[in-house]
């Protein structure tokens, strides 16, 4: 699978706007409908919003790493930090159950967000420091 584009992006929540267009086009390019471009803009910005509100604690003079990646298969996006790694239990996919408007909180459904978008999610924890989200989505025949 070829890297589409390869960029580093400063943790500054300013720029998730600039990450949500340059996914969207890129998404449409690859022809996957419209209803799929919007969720996976959706996904890619929560894991994005995710890497900087958690992994980096706000701070925004780091940088995450996003990867698009293509083929005739799958396209593919992989994000990575070198922030405080996701504790295993917020990385897996959860049955979720509609939630009590009386009783709903802020936090805990992007995971599951990104988990609806993709078919494949995994989260790379070989690398020693920091995370790496790979979310893959299967193009239709």
């Amino acid at each position: 699978m070829a890297d589409d584009f390869r960029l580093e992006v400063r943790s500054d929540p300013r720029f998730l706007r600039c990450i949500r267009h340059l996914v969207h086009e890129w998404v449409e390019t690859c022809e996957m409908g419209s209803d799929a471009t919007h969720e996976m803009v959706l996904a890619i910005d929560e894991a994005c919003s995710n890497a900087i509100r958690h992994s980096y604690g706000g701070e925004c003079d780091r940088f995450v790493e996003l990867t698009l990646r293509s083929d005739d298969e799958f396209v593919e996006v992989r994000l990575c930090d070198q922030g405080d790694p996701c504790p295993p239990e917020h990385r897996e996919r959860r049955v979720l159950e509609v939630p009590d408007p009386d009783r709903l909180e802020p936090g805990g459904l992007g995971v599951q967000l990104i988990h609806r978008a993709f078919d494949e999610v995994t989260f790379d924890t070989t690398r020693g420091q920091g995370n790496c989200i790979i979310m893959r989505r299967r193009r239709k025949p």
